[in-house]
């Protein structure tokens, strides 16, 4: 079983200077970054970088970066995550089984997604904190191990989701439906220094929040069983009746799903 490593990259180079030597530590067979554009060029000796001559935003730097990769196993790492050192020993058994697509790593105070629809919509929650491993609704976009056949069976990420934020519980989504699994491995620890970090320095808040929703509304259109559709949309509508605001980023949804 080979194994790669893909880091998406911007303007994180304190970031990588920090979390390369651990990765490096791994013992992967590759490391892949994708510097989408940044304003000083990555550069990462005993690493494969893919510079992008203009920023194309978080699911195509993934995909980028996974087109690029030939391992069987490919660990998807922000450029601020930090993998412990027995990431890879805790990680790979779970690979046994031939339907597992991904394993989602333990980072600080978030655990596995537990979700389930209610009022038409994906209602989540991290599950409970009690060192066990469990069956997680979705992996973490930023730290956690995937099944590349599994991951080209799905097509990757989905660019509809650009700049970014969902398109990780998409695939997720869709793998389920396809009946893979998804494994929380609590001793498959990682650190997280600064969770969207980029996002935040990049977006003004209210355009990271109606990309958030438009997103979320996206993920629900993609993957919701047919059978939540009346409740789906009537609870969207009356949504909209008590939030006038969250018309816009409906609209926004639908300008991307038409």
């Amino acid at each position: 079983m080979t194994i790669s490593v893909v880091i998406p990259a911007f303007n994180g180079a304190k970031f990588l200077v920090a979390n390369l030597p651990a990765v490096m530590k791994l013992g992967a067979d590759e490391i892949i970054i994708v510097d989408d554009a940044s304003s000083e060029p990555v550069s990462a000796p005993g690493t494969k970088v893919i510079r992008h001559p203009k920023n194309l935003g978080f699911p195509v730097s993934v995909n980028d970066g996974f087109s690029a990769t030939s391992g069987d196993i490919v660990i998807l790492l922000n450029q601020d995550v930090k993998p412990d050192k027995d990431l890879l020993k805790y990680t790979l058994p779970h690979f046994a089984d031939p339907k597992t697509f991904a394993v989602t790593f333990n980072e600080q105070n978030r655990s596995w997604a537990k979700a389930e629809v209610q009022d038409g919509f994906l209602q989540f929650t991290n599950g409970p904190l009690d060192n066990k491993i469990h069956s997680s609704f979705w992996a973490s976009g930023g730290s956690s191990a995937i099944r590349k056949s599994i991951w080209d069976e799905l097509g990757g990420f989905d660019s509809k989701f650009t700049p970014g934020y969902y398109e990780d519980l998409d695939i997720s989504w869709r793998a389920r439906k396809r009946g893979y699994g998804i494994v929380w491995e609590p001793k498959a620890r990682v650190t997280h220094t600064a969770p969207e970090s980029t996002f935040n320095k990049t977006f003004l808040r209210k355009s990271l929040q109606l990309i958030k929703e438009r997103n979320y509304l996206l993920c629900h259109w993609k993957n919701l069983d047919s059978k939540y559709y009346p409740s789906h949309i009537y609870h969207l509508i009356s949504k909209i009746f008590r939030h006038p605001g969250y018309f816009i980023p409906t609209l926004m949804a639908l300008a991307k799903w038409l």
